[in-house]
């Protein structure tokens, strides 16, 4: 079983890679080898978020690409309540990483 802290650093660590590949891609236009890759991790990253509902999509916004502050969700919800919908979020995300089609 995966813990929490081990799946918070594996969905941060492919936001860090997936921003690295966005700027790659954009400077090393001519390595048409590596574009391909990195245009298909960001269809994969890209498919997967859309896979998400609007609550879990907000959540995994917010903590991994927009990092705003560490107590944005005070506004939203409780604590506990916050952590409880972050790791569904972080589970629906990696399931949808595997290709397994998540329902809205």
């Amino acid at each position: 079983m995966t813990s929490f802290a081990q799946k918070k650093q594996l969905i941060s660590y492919l936001f860090v890679l997936w921003g690295q590949t966005k700027t790659i891609s954009e400077s090393a236009e001519n390595a048409y080898d590596h574009a391909y890759v990195c245009n298909d991790f960001d269809r994969l990253m890209r498919h997967a978020l859309s896979q998400l509902n609007e609550e879990h999509k907000k959540i995994i916004m917010k903590e991994f690409m927009e990092k705003t502050s560490p107590n944005w969700y005070l506004e939203y919800y409780s604590r506990s309540s916050f952590y409880r919908h972050k790791q569904q979020s972080m589970d629906t995300f990696i399931r949808c990483l595997h290709g397994r089609k998540m329902v809205k």
